[in-house]
């Protein structure tokens, strides 16, 4: 799973991460890292083997963490600008997007995602949680 995540090569120093399964098989993974207590932000990376891995309930516990177990602001994510269903979910959820250009190299930009705890609390997915 780690070399599905670029830059896991060179790891993430302290973190938290939680592992999903299906028939006893690893099919994804979301790394917490870079956490940022004063600003009350974290990192979050994640891979999967398959896109059919995830429902409702696996999305809650993946940002149920850090904006309800550990009281995080906001959760900010990078990724490619060529990964579009990456970046679709992070829409869905109400992620904005920022693009850092050439991040990634000469001729790759880098997008940063920021996902608000108010705007994960308003979406469909974590209003089921909070009323």
């Amino acid at each position: 799973m780690a070399g599905l995540i670029p830059g896991c090569e060179r790891g993430f120093g302290e973190c938290v991460a939680i592992g999903f399964e299906r028939d006893g098989q690893l099919v994804a993974g979301v790394v917490y890292h870079n956490w940022n207590p004063p600003g009350a932000v974290i990192e979050l990376s994640s891979a999967a083997l398959d896109r059919a891995w995830t429902n409702k309930s696996v999305i809650q516990t993946i940002y149920g963490y850090p904006f309800d177990q550990i009281g995080c602001q906001m959760v900010v994510s990078r990724t490619s600008e060529h990964n579009a269903p990456v970046r679709r979910i992070w829409k869905a959820l109400g992620g904005t997007e920022i693009v850092l250009p050439r991040m990634r190299g000469r001729d790759e930009d880098e997008i940063v995602t920021c996902l608000t705890v108010e705007a994960w609390r308003s979406g469909k997915f974590g209003r089921i949680q909070h009323g």
